[in-house]
C-alpha cells in the first residue's frame, strides 16, 4: 500500500494566492485531479492532503474538497509555505521508501504517473 502526500494549491486547486482570496473565492479544480484522486482512491492509497492555509480556513477547504468531489485521508494544514521534505528509512533489503513528484503549478496532474 501507498501514502500519498499531496499539495493542494497549485496541485490540486488553480492557485488563488493570498489567503484572503482562497476565503472568499471558489476553489478551481485542475486538470485530470478528479481521475487521479479517484484511481488513487480504488487502489486504496492512503492520501494525505497538506497546505500551508491556516487551520481558519479548514472549514472552507473541506468543503471544497466536498463539493469537488476529492477523496482524502487526511488534511493536515499550517504547514511552511517553503520546500518540503520527507525523511523515511530504507528496507533492510536497500529498497527506498520515500520519492518525490514536483509538477508545474496548475498543470494539473495528468503527467503523474505512480
Amino acid at each position: 500500500m501507498k501514502t500519498l502526500f499531496l499539495d493542494i494549491d497549485g496541485t490540486l486547486f488553480r492557485h488563488q494566492g493570498t489567503f484572503s482570496d482562497i476565503a472568499q473565492k471558489p476553489a478551481n479544480l485542475l486538470p485530470n485531479v478528479r481521475e487521479k484522486m479517484n484511481e488513487w482512491c480504488s487502489k486504496e492509497y492512503k492520501i494525505i492532503l497538506t497546505t500551508a492555509r491556516r487551520e481558519s480556513l479548514r472549514e472552507k477547504t473541506e468543503q471544497d474538497l466536498s463539493r469537488l468531489g476529492i477523496p482524502y485521508d487526511n488534511l493536515i494544514m499550517g504547514i511552511s509555505k517553503g520546500q518540503r521534505i520527507i525523511i523515511n528509512d530504507k528496507r533492510p533489503t536497500g529498497e527506498e521508501t520515500a520519492f518525490a513528484i514536483n509538477v508545474e503549478r496548475d498543470e494539473g496532474l495528468g503527467e503523474v504517473n505512480i
